[in-house]
């Protein structure tokens, strides 16, 4: 691996609840390269959601580091946070949080006008590269459910990131429409975005470039 876009140093969260400790993330190392499709598969309460909202930075660690290009992103202040989030970071969750009474096209734009710009035509290009662009006009609840995660998938990419996160993003789907999306991340990946993806289905590891299992607060290189 020559370029690292994010490495974990020795990573580590303990969630304390009185005399109790739950270790999720035990002392994971691990270096993520620009340009891959990583997934990251385990059961539910093995630390998935955890590590997202770490790089994230929507949660703290117990310990060790988050370096991303190459600047240790856990000591930011929460407006620097912010606004790495906001410019170099794209999310898509298990539920699309689409908007239901702004059209696809104003969704997906939104985190531009956010930013300050008005990205509509890159939008519209991203809908196109997912194949939906004819629903541009379309309202939320008239879309299917891989249709609106595809939505939700151009609005992360919005902002031209270059980490994509994403937390199970095809729970709610069928098995073709599963597929899609993982088809839909291996593409993006090979134009240069490195994509983090927690699921516990383990057929998406056929479309990753790499794949790890979570467990006991360890991450293990299965592929």
């Amino acid at each position: 691996m020559d370029k690292v876009l994010l490495e974990l140093k020795d990573l580590t969260k303990v969630y304390r609840e009185g005399p109790c400790e739950n270790k999720v993330l035990d002392k994971v190392n691990l270096k993520i390269a620009p340009g891959t499709f990583n997934v990251f598969i385990g059961p539910s309460g093995s630390g998935k959601s955890t590590l997202l909202n770490l790089i994230a930075m929507l949660d703290s660690a117990t310990e060790g580091e988050i370096l991303f290009e190459g600047k240790n992103i856990l000591n930011l202040s929460e407006k620097k946070k912010a606004k790495l989030r906001l410019n170099k970071i794209g999310f898509v969750f298990q539920f699309d949080g689409l908007l239901p009474e702004f059209s696809v096209l104003e969704n997906v734009n939104m985190p531009a006008l956010i930013k300050g710009k008005n990205s509509k035509a890159r939008a519209l290009t991203l809908l196109k590269n997912l194949n939906i662009d004819t629903l541009a006009t379309k309202l939320p609840p008239s879309l299917s459910g891989g249709e609106k995660q595809r939505a939700a998938i151009a609005r992360a990419l919005i902002n031209e990131p270059l980490l994509l996160l994403a937390d199970e993003p095809t729970g709610n789907l069928d098995s073709a429409r599963k597929e899609q999306i993982f088809k839909d991340f291996a593409a993006l990946a090979k134009q240069g975005i490195a994509i983090l993806m927690v699921t516990h289905d383990i057929h998406a590891e056929l479309y990753a470039d790499k794949c790890y299992k979570i467990e006991n607060g360890k991450i293990v290189l299965k592929k």
